[in-house]
C-alpha cells in the first residue's frame, strides 16, 4: 500500500456528500408534477357526473294497472259507506247502552284500511326509490295508518261513552229537573266526549291519518307511469276519482270547521299533483300525462279528487256559508 497516497475519512467531506444528497431529494420533493394520477382522473370525472344528474326518468310500469283502477275506486267507496250510514242512519241499538252506528264504527278500519295498502303495493316503491327513500315512505305509510285507525278508536270511544249519559239525562229527565247543578255537570260530561272528543279530535285524527297515507301515495307514485287504459276502465278511473271527490267535499261540510279546512286543502292538494307531473316530463307524454286518461294515474286520480271536492265546498259555502252540517242540522 502506497502510505503517501492515503487520506483519513474527513468527516467534513462525508457532511458534505450528505448536504448535497439532501439539496437533491429537495429539489425533488419541491417540485411537483401537474400530471394527474387515475384515481384523481376518476374523482373529477365523478364530480362532472354529479353535477349532471336529473334525476331518475319515469318509469312505465307494465303490471298490476287494472288492479289499481280497482283499488282506487274500492278504497274511497268504502270509505264513504263508512262514513256516511252511521251519519244519516241510525241502526238498531245492541242491548241497552251499545248502539249499532257503535259497532259499525268498530269494524269500519277493518274494511277500509287494508285497501290503503294493496295500493302501496302497487307502486313496487323500492324499484322506483332508493333505499333511505323508499324507507321514508313506507314509515311515513305507516305512521298515517297508525293515526288513522287510533282516530277510529277515539271517535269510538266517545261515540260509545256518551250515549250512557244521554240515555241517563233522557230517562230521569223529571228527577234531575229539580237538580240544576247535576244537569249542567252531566250536560258538560256529555259534550265534552261528543263536541271535543267525538266530532273534533276522533274526526281529525282519521282524517290526517288518511291524508298522510293519501300524500305517501303520491311519494310512491311519482316517478311511475303506466300504460293506456281500455275504455271500460277509463271509465271506472273516472267514477273512482269522482267518488273521492265526493268523500273531500261530505268530510269537508261535516267536520267542525271543515270547510275552512277543505277549501285551501284541496288547493294544495291539487296544484301539488299538477305540478309534480308537469315537472316529471317524458317525450312522448306532453305535460307529463297531465292531459292524458290514467297514464300518471294516482296523481291524476288525487287531481280529480281535489277539483271536485272544491267545487262541492265552493257551492256548499254559497249556499249555506262556513257552517258545517251539524251546526245547521241537515
Amino acid at each position: 500500500m502506497n502510505h503517501n497516497n492515503y487520506e483519513l475519512p474527513s468527516i467534513y467531506n462525508q457532511k458534505t456528500e450528505h448536504y448535497e444528497a439532501v439539496d437533491e431529494q429537495q429539489q425533488q420533493d419541491d417540485s411537483f408534477d401537474l400530471r394527474m394520477g387515475p384515481s384523481q382522473q376518476q374523482g373529477l370525472l365523478l364530480d362532472d357526473n354529479k353535477n349532471n344528474i336529473s334525476g331518475p326518468p319515469l318509469q312505465r310500469h307494465d303490471n298490476k294497472d287494472r288492479q289499481l283502477v280497482w283499488l282506487l275506486l274500492v278504497t274511497p267507496l268504502l270509505v264513504l259507506i263508512f262514513t256516511a250510514v252511521p251519519a244519516i242512519a241510525s241502526l238498531p241499538t245492541i242491548g241497552s247502552m251499545t248502539s249499532g252506528n257503535a259497532i259499525w264504527r268498530l269494524i269500519d278500519p277493518i274494511f277500509t284500511l287494508p285497501p290503503f295498502l294493496f295500493i302501496m303495493f302497487c307502486a313496487d316503491v323500492t324499484r322506483y326509490h332508493t333505499g333511505s327513500s323508499s324507507t321514508f315512505i313506507w314509515l311515513l305509510w305507516a305512521i298515517g295508518a297508525g293515526i288513522y285507525v287510533q282516530g277510529h278508536g277515539v271517535h269510538l270511544s266517545a261515540a260509545l261513552f256518551k250515549h250512557p249519559v244521554e240515555d241517563f239525562m233522557t230517562v230521569h229527565n223529571q228527577t234531575l229537573g229539580s237538580n240544576a247543578g247535576l244537569v249542567e255537570e252531566l250536560e258538560s260530561i256529555y259534550s265534552y266526549m261528543r263536541n271535543l272528543w267525538e266530532h273534533l279530535i276522533g274526526h281529525y285524527m282519521y282524517a290526517v291519518g288518511a291524508v298522510i297515507m293519501s300524500w305517501t301515495q303520491i311519494a310512491a307514485f311519482c316517478n311511475q307511469t303506466h300504460e293506456s287504459l281500455t275504455i271500460g276502465y277509463q271509465v271506472l278511473f273516472c267514477i273512482a276519482s269522482l267518488i273521492y271527490g265526493l268523500l273531500i267535499g261530505a268530510i269537508a261540510i261535516d267536520f267542525p270547521g271543515g270547510c275552512y279546512v277543505g277549501l285551501p286543502y284541496t288547493i294544495i292538494f291539487g296544484a301539488l299533483c299538477a305540478l309534480l307531473m308537469i315537472s316529471r316530463r317524458e317525450k312522448d307524454l306532453k305535460y307529463g300525462g297531465l292531459l292524458t286518461l290514467g297514464h300518471r294515474m294516482v296523481l291524476q286520480y288525487y287531481l280529480g279528487a281535489s277539483i271536485v271536492g272544491f267545487v262541492i265546498i265552493i257551492g256548499w259555502v254559497g249556499k249555506y256559508g262556513f257552517a258545517n252540517r251539524t251546526v245547521l242540522d241537515i
